[in-house]
């Protein structure tokens, strides 16, 4: 009968531990969409190159922190998309470098103009 309980007990908390990670990932997927859209129409408009100076993020040292886009006071410049941040709008950005500083694993660099 203890076995019993036990298992049971085992099992709730296994069912709870997939229970939460099921949503975080499913939260995670629909967060990477949304990017996903914003950066499609950000092309579709022509506004996906940079005009100025612009952060270039090393997608092999993002840790999906989010401390960048917080701190950045422009509107869907960075976002985070499959767990890393990456550039959605890189013409809003005026190039503070709010980001740069923002990123605690050194991610971020800041470059001038495109590679066109």
């Amino acid at each position: 009968m203890d076995n019993i309980i036990e298992i049971g007990i085992y099992g709730f908390v296994g069912l709870l531990i997939l229970a939460v990670f099921l949503i975080y990932y499913l939260k995670q997927k629909r967060e990477s969409k949304a990017v996903d859209i914003k950066i499609r129409q950000a092309k579709a408009d022509g506004l996906h190159e940079p005009i100025s100076l612009y952060p270039v993020i090393d997608p092999n040292r993002c840790i999906k922190s989010g401390a960048c886009v917080d701190a950045c006071h422009e509107e869907d410049v960075l976002g985070i998309r499959n767990g890393r941040a990456t550039i959605i709008n890189a013409s809003r950005c005026i190039g503070h470098g709010a980001c740069f500083q923002a990123c605690p694993v050194e991610a971020i660099s800041l470059w001038i103009g495109t590679e066109k």
